[in-house]
């Protein structure tokens, strides 16, 4: 008799496991591969759909990258980025996002036939999200005149949802803090969203003590998968 409760409740157990539904959130990259960051962390292999479950209601920071099948021993490789969007996920279901390719990216793919372009927008389309110096100086302002550093962590947040930034601009802004935790955590938050990444070495320089420096650079390189 012990036995068949037993295995009456493992049976319910299974039961419940196989009923509870699947949640999180799924990029689908259609036919080409993709690297896929949250907050600035790479959640999967090249793949053309990625899920990441087990997440806990709350906003998103998501970058999808153009990238291809490895080979053994072979560096991941990171193209162009494809989507970068703040997303809220309540906790519940699965959340997707179909990423759709621009042109006809693909690594190591030349140009349409007779456009002249190769596989890759022009340069200056990076550009095209980053906040307009005039309305960068309001910005910096808003901030500086925020008496509350929950506040100003606010504002930037939301800056950063929908504007990219260039190193000078972060540059501009770390300035406005004299500690170098502070100055860790805001280049943190911004270097996913600059679109100079080679030029974020004077950001970086303004960090006092070796150690953070170093802090940071692993930050950037774990970021960009070397």
């Amino acid at each position: 008799m012990r036995k068949i409760i037993i295995s009456f409740c493992i049976l319910l157990a299974a039961l419940s496991l196989k009923a509870q539904s699947i949640s999180g959130i799924r990029i689908d990259g259609g036919d080409t591969p993709i690297l896929v960051y949250f907050g600035g962390k790479q959640m999967c292999y090249p793949t053309t759909t990625c899920f990441v479950a087990n997440l806990k209601p709350g906003n998103y920071t998501i970058e999808v990258y153009a990238s291809r099948s490895t080979r053994p021993g072979e560096r991941v490789w990171k193209g162009e980025r494809l989507y970068n969007e703040r997303v809220y996920f309540n906790g519940n279901g699965v959340h997707d996002i179909v990423v759709e390719e621009p042109g006809d990216i693909r690594p190591g793919r030349p140009g349409r036939p007779g456009t002249g372009q190769s596989g890759h927008r022009p340069e200056h389309d990076r550009y095209d999200r980053v906040m307009s110096d005039q309305l960068f100086k309001k910005f910096l302002d808003s901030v500086k005149n925020e008496p509350f550093d929950k506040d100003r962590m606010g504002l930037i947040t939301a800056a950063l949802t929908n504007s990219d930034f260039t190193s000078e601009q972060c540059l501009q802004l770390v300035k406005f803090y004299t500690f170098d935790n502070e100055r860790l955590k805001i280049m943190k938050m911004m270097y996913p969203n600059i679109v100079d990444k080679e030029a974020f070495f004077m950001v970086t320089a303004t960090l006092t003590f070796s150690k953070n420096k170093t802090q940071m650079n692993d930050f950037i390189r774990e970021y960009e998968g070397r």
